[in-house]
């Protein structure tokens, strides 16, 4: 029989029958090529059945035409190691793919031509996808399922609304048409860019289950899949640690797609891992969401591979959906409302609280199998604090249930689920973990939490008669009836089992405490052992002194190309990194001014003659455009150490151009200009836009001297008015940034420069606003719509264009090492060595750098990435398959002194 993958309105099928997607996103090029098999052999045992990776084409087209697949890039390998461990796996081959990954996966050298347009069916870009896709799909084609390998699935590009040209072009049809061509023959789909040829896919975190709901509705014969649930959240730098998706929350929310019909969902991410070297990108929501060098991404498995509760929560709904999955949802997602009947416990005044309505109460629908005819289901939810009793009734036969469900937590409750031929499931209190068959030998798991009392009641004629009770374990209190087996039991202990034995075979029924099952290992044919839960790792703390070595870029005369003016790093064939840009002035008097760069991208460090200025760009307390600049007459050298932090993965930013994009200007100036402004929010829906042409002189405002900073304004549309000066010939450019989630728009003079909105642009908006300005006094008008109280920064940066630092230009690429002492201050190298024989039982290190504020590591020549002490990462991953017998770790530190670093070993346990 020839392999085959299909996917319907019910999910998706291999070799005809129907088959759950448990997925879990791994990115190879994001772990050490050593690390692969424990982590896939890890998400096999954690009951994954299919690995879903995006291809990022800018890591393999380093350079036009240079393709890199070795090592961690190594996306054959990868696949080729799937299928032998008997997973299946999802391929995303963008060419876009986001995934918090530089430029979304593009190649940055793209964007040296302003004219090529990304994302859409232009020549320019175009043409490389399609010849890269000539070079990758040849490795994709030979490993589909239908010729024998693993992949099972193909994405169509990602998310492509946020292309900014979502439904306007066809270029999703070109890339899909492109795929066919170079031989990809499994299921094609779309997520978050729906078009009438392919199935759609879902992406979310809450209220993911209610958007399945909504999309069958709307699209009958959409299947119900989640191609992306939000596990965990990425962690940028200066912000908070993203800790906030708890395991208890996906544990409810995996109960609330079992209970919609859910047909399979792809953990992103199930394991993260690290953005080694420069590929860290940035996404929308403000000046500094870039990414850390970790991408941890707080999921269930750790970015040093340690199983988290997340994965141990999860496993237990994996191993249940393998079991039922299949079968289950297509009843589910075509249920009927009613069957049980559920009895919420009303509130006790000034006792306790009421419960909360179920999530879902249903029963088969007319259309379901027969055996699954009589099924029922109560899907009983607890968003409170404290445990809270239901009352469940069925009407055949008459049964009363008292079901507990945990705080903040959601029980199924199934009643005539069919197990196996013959066996049925007629009612139950406890949580099911599945159901095992091998032969004429069954298993049955039930889980809850210790000293919980719980009754189970199965129909088993397919054990045929007599049945007899073989053994029963602690706290298990069985009764037979003929061929039915009523069980009240309290959980006792780790494990406790009944065995029963009829003449066509026998069914264990095995009690366990919720940890307990998330560790078993389920055989009908053994005792279904009980893996120890890891012990915690021993931690080793060693310090290495470091040798400091000087910055030779802040004082060679080599190696620098002149430029007829400054121009982005693209152009300059530096893609990722550091630059320099050089400037050689000569003065024929004092100079006492302000230096402005209106037009920085992200960062540069500036050096006068080797003192340091200052930092101008992007910075955790607000971007900074201009330095006082004071210099003597005579000749002068200013360095400026240019550092791209990542560009954008998503929305409309995409391709942004890094470096220094234009000259610097003198005598400029920077205001904030957060403060001073007018609210508007009373009748201005019946003015709508017209509100953007008010001078605020000439209004009566609900609120005067308002600061964006903050907005104490509760509104459907708040309008924020403030007028600015800008001198007669100069040029005028914003900046406004918030994390901001809600939509909104800029005005200048009453005419629309940006409208923002959480997948648009998000609160992140830089233009020039030059050729809108008017003599005199000018209007800015800030609209914002279903605010949610995010402050805001804005910026205005005035310069005179006449008036360019008068400089001789050039440029050098990247940062290196020099010889003899290094200065007292500033930029500088650390070198530290260690020898293997210090962490003789490491099993995951991790590198301090103290005091040093910022820069780059690498290890044995190999780049692990940036660190920034500014929070909230503030260990770095050495991956030990990297470790020699002698290693060397060199650390280019922007800024901060030390005098050694600490390397921190988790151990193992001998």
């Amino acid at each position: 029989m020839t392999p085959s993958v299909s996917i319907d309105r019910d999910g998706l099928r291999l070799n005809g029958e129907p088959w759950y997607l448990l997925a879990g996103c791994v990115h190879y090029f994001r772990w050490p090529r050593a690390e692969w098999r424990p982590l896939l052999e890890q998400a096999r045992w954690a009951g994954l059945n299919t690995i879903d990776t995006v291809i990022p084409w800018n890591r393999h087209e380093l350079h036009p035409g240079v393709f890199d697949f070795h090592a961690e890039a190594d996306l054959g390998a990868f696949l080729d190691l799937c299928h032998e461990l008997g997973l299946k796996a999802i391929v995303r081959p963008g060419p876009y793919i986001c995934a918090e990954w530089e430029n979304g996966g593009i190649p940055a050298w793209l964007s040296a031509d302003p004219a090529i347009r990304l994302r859409v069916d232009s020549p320019g870009y175009l043409g490389a996808a399609l010849r890269w896709f000539d070079r990758l799909l040849p490795m994709i084609a030979p490993r589909q399922v239908t010729r024998g390998g693993p992949v099972i699935l193909c994405q169509i590009e990602n998310e492509h609304w946020a292309s900014g040209v979502y439904g306007h072009d066809a270029h999703q049809r070109t890339l899909a048409r492109a795929l066919v061509e170079r031989g990809i023959e499994v299921p094609l789909y779309t997520c978050m860019g729906a078009t009438p040829d392919w199935p759609e896919f879902r992406n979310g975190w809450s209220g993911i289950a209610e958007k399945l709901v909504q999309t069958r509705a709307v699209w009958p014969d959409t299947p119900m899949l989640v191609s992306e649930l939000w596990s965990g959240w990425f962690d940028a730098w200066g912000a908070s640690r993203q800790t906030r998706k708890s395991a208890a929350k996906l544990d409810m929310i995996l109960h609330q797609l079992t209970a919609v019909g859910c047909a399979g969902f792809s953990h992103w991410m199930w394991a993260g891992g690290t953005n080694f070297g420069f590929w860290g990108g940035r996404t929308v929501g403000g000046d500094l969401v870039h990414m850390t060098t970790s991408y941890d991404y707080d999921a269930p498995v750790s970015e040093c591979g340690d199983l988290r509760e997340k994965a141990f929560v999860a496993r237990r709904h994996h191993l249940f959906l393998a079991c039922f999955g299949a079968r289950l949802a297509p009843v589910l997602a075509d249920a009927a409302p009613g069957g049980l009947t559920v009895l919420v416990p009303p509130a006790v005044r000034g006792r306790s609280e009421g419960g909360a309505a179920p999530f879902r109460i249903a029963r088969a629908g007319p259309g379901a199998p027969a055996p699954w005819r009589r099924f029922q289901a109560a899907f009983l939810q607890n968003p409170d604090l404290e445990g809270r009793t239901y009352q469940v009734l069925l009407d055949d036969p008459p049964r009363h249930l008292s079901v507990e469900v945990e705080p903040g937590s959601l029980r199924p409750i199934f009643a005539h689920l069919p197990l196996a031929e013959g066996l049925t499931l007629v009612c139950h209190t406890g949580r099911l973990l599945g159901f095992w068959s091998d032969d004429s030998r069954h298993l049955l798991i039930v889980y809850g939490q210790p000293g919980e009392q719980g009754e189970l009641e199965l129909a088993l004629p397919g054990l045929g008669a007599p049945l007899e009770a073989l053994r029963a374990g602690m706290g298990m209190r069985p009764r037979l009836e003929a061929t039915t087996l009523r069980l009240r039991y309290w959980i006792a202990c780790d494990q406790a089992a009944l065995d029963l034995r009829g003449s066509a075979g026998t069914l264990r029924i095995l009690l366990l405490s919720a940890e307990a099952a998330a560790r078993c290992a389920p055989d009908p044919a053994g005792e279904s052992p009980i893996a120890p839960r890891p012990l915690p790792p021993r931690q080793a703390r060693l310090t290495l002194p470091v040798e400091r070595c000087p910055v030779a870029d802040l004082t060679t005369e080599e190696g620098w190309h002149a430029l007829q003016a400054p121009c982005p790093l693209e152009q300059l064939g530096c893609d990722h990194g550091y630059g320099w840009y050089r400037a050689a002035l000569d003065l024929d008097a004092p100079l006492d001014t302000t230096l402005v760069a209106p037009w920085v991208s992200d960062r540069l460090r500036v050096f006068a003659n080797g003192v340091e200025l200052g930092v101008l760009g992007v910075d955790p307390a607000g971007p900074r455009y201009a330095l006082p600049l004071r210099l003597a007459a005579g000749r002068h050298d200013l360095r400026l150490l240019a550092d791209n932090l990542g560009r954008f993965n998503y929305g409309l930013g995409l391709g942004e151009r890094k470096g220094l994009l234009d000259t610097l200007y003198l005598g400029g100036a920077e205001e904030d200009i957060a403060g001073g402004w007018i609210a508007l929010w009373q009748e201005v829906s019946f003015a709508g836009e017209a509100v953007a042409r008010a001078r605020p002189a000439a209004v009566r405002p609900d609120a005067a001297g308002v600061h964006l900073g903050r907005l104490p304004f509760s509104a459907p549309a708040l309008w924020l008015l403030r007028e600015i000066s800008v001198p007669d010939g100069w040029r005028a450019v914003v900046h406004f940034s918030s994390a901001e989630r809600g939509s909104g728009a800029l005005f200048v003079n009453g005419l629309a420069i940006d409208r923002f909105s959480r997948h648009h642009s998000h609160g992140w908006i830089k233009h020039d606003i030059t050729h809108l300005l008017r003599p005199g006094v000018n209007v800015l008008a800030l609209l914002l719509q279903d605010y949610s109280g995010a402050p805001w920064r804005a910026t205005l940066v005035t310069y005179d264009p006449a008036r360019p630092l008068p400089a001789a230009w050039s440029f050098r690429a990247g940062v290196e090492p020099g010889a003899g002492p290094p200065p007292a201050g500033g930029p500088a190298w650390y070198r530290a060595r260690f020898g293997r024989d210090a962490l003789p039982h490491v099993r995951a290190l991790r590198l301090e750098p103290g005091r040093l504020e910022k820069g780059q590591i690498w290890l044995n020549g190999r780049n692990i990435g940036r660190f920034w002490q500014i929070g909230p990462q503030d260990a770095y991953k050495l991956p030990v398959s990297w470790l020699d017998e002698r290693n060397e770790l060199l650390i280019f530190a922007e800024a901060g002194h030390t005098d050694s670093v600490t390397l921190v070993a988790d151990e193992s346990v001998p």
